[in-house]
């Protein structure tokens, strides 16, 4: 496909949780201010949004969530809640809905980045409002459908020079992706394997 309409106005949707398992299971920290320039890629940024789900215990979330709102991201939280069998609930999916349905009218590109098969019915009801779909993930964690209905997929896997940060990363960015890591919960637009990695549903 060619490049995109410099002149379309793009909100971009991160699954915070969802990044998180991506780029760990690459290897890599990411650098959130220039994979937010790569996903808008030289068309005029609406609104960028980050949900992330927070343990009510992590102080550490504080410096990282003002990081995110003094560099152009919306930030969303929902407390973490831990069940005494050892899982977490923090989701944000519907958080996530409403806000892109509802920014519809004023938007030309939704970006999603997640590859969380449950977003397979949104991205639909979007592009019947009108609106082109991308969703930016790595194959691994994507769901099959949800890649199939998007009008574009962005592989980060194959970007990753854009985005990866260096080792000489600033510390706050650093603790950007420890916060994540202590809040994040495996998406569930993959599933376990036997020695815990995830697979696309």
């Amino acid at each position: 496909m060619g490049r995109p309409d410099q002149f379309d106005k793009v909100a971009v949707f991160f699954d915070m949780s969802n990044l998180y398992f991506a780029a760990r299971d690459l290897g890599v920290k990411i650098d959130y201010t220039r994979l937010l320039e790569f996903l808008v890629d030289g068309r005029r940024l609406y609104r960028a949004y980050a949900y992330m789900a927070v343990a009510p215990d992590d102080n550490s979330a504080v410096p990282f969530l003002t990081w995110l709102r003094r560099n152009g991201f919306r930030v969303i939280t929902k407390t973490l809640r831990r069940f005494s069998d050892g899982t977490s609930k923090g989701d944000l999916d519907m958080e996530l809905a409403v806000d892109l349905l509802s920014q519809a009218p004023y938007i030309d590109v939704a970006v999603i980045v997640s590859g969380d098969g449950d977003f397979t019915y949104l991205v639909d009801r979007a592009q019947r409002l009108g609106l082109r779909v991308e969703i930016a993930s790595t194959p691994r964690y994507t769901a099959t459908e949800l890649m199939e209905t998007a009008d574009r997929y962005i592989d980060l896997e194959a970007n990753l020079h854009v985005f990866a940060m260096e080792r000489t990363a600033p510390p706050l960015q650093e603790l950007a992706t420890a916060q994540v890591a202590r809040s994040a919960t495996p998406p569930r637009g993959a599933d376990a394997d036997e020695d815990g990695e995830g697979r696309p549903s």
